[in-house]
């Protein structure tokens, strides 16, 4: 069907017709961070924050005669850890003149940019808590980098080594491997959960990459 001739629609008004700019802005990018949402937070004085750990000895049979000689049995000292700061930064530059811009979805540019800046430093910290980096004291021309969650998992733990790889020593190095990925199986997640069991641990969190979450 044809329009009659002379018809003025919207195509021909388009100069004096109002844009149509929802006022919502829509994220599109994922912003979760379970790991570090769930890490205990604590206050650190120093660009070194150290604590101690501390183990029970195996379980043995323990039974004596009474009236026996008691002899000193040899006792283990802590183990004394530490992990570096790491600084987290970026920088948005809004001039003056942008405060008297009217804008669609937000009232302050400079507001709206500091808010998008705390999502992507979680995501930033995310990442840097599960990497396998190793701890890096910095110094006044190199920057400090914190160790990841997977430099300090010396037990309990079932890593592809490969042709060189070697579960780290605890003490900040990182852990070294081939590179081949694995794929998550319930014999491989049994087993582990076993040990950790088994040596007093009670895990009740998971988490995967998306590649293992497709294979579990």
């Amino acid at each position: 069907m044809a329009q009659p001739s002379n018809t003025f629609d919207s195509y021909d008004g388009s100069n004096s017709i109002k844009e149509d700019l929802s006022g919502i802005i829509e994220s599109v990018s994922p912003e979760d961070t379970p790991f570090f949402s769930a890490c205990k937070k604590t206050k650190a004085t120093a660009t070194l924050h150290e604590y101690q750990t501390d183990s029970l000895r195996s379980a043995a049979a323990n039974a004596h005669i009474e009236g026996d000689a008691t002899s000193a049995e040899a006792r283990s000292a802590t183990t004394r850890l530490g992990n570096r700061t790491q600084i987290f930064k970026n920088a948005v530059v809004v001039p003056d003149t942008d405060a008297g811009l009217s804008k669609a979805g937000k009232n302050s540019e400079m507001a709206y940019q500091v808010v998008k800046v705390a999502k992507e430093q979680k995501l930033d910290i995310e990442l840097a808590l599960f990497a396998n980096n190793a701890v890096v004291a910095g110094s006044a021309s190199a920057a400090r980098e914190l160790g990841g969650a997977p430099i300090w998992l010396t037990t309990n733990d079932s890593f592809a080594s490969g042709n060189s790889g070697a579960a780290p020593n605890g003490t900040g190095g990182a852990r070294t491997d081939d590179g081949t990925p694995r794929d998550l199986t319930q014999a491989i997640f049994d087993a582990t959960m076993q040990s950790i069991w088994t040596a007093g641990g009670q895990p009740d969190t998971v988490y995967l990459s998306p590649y293992q979450m497709n294979i579990a």
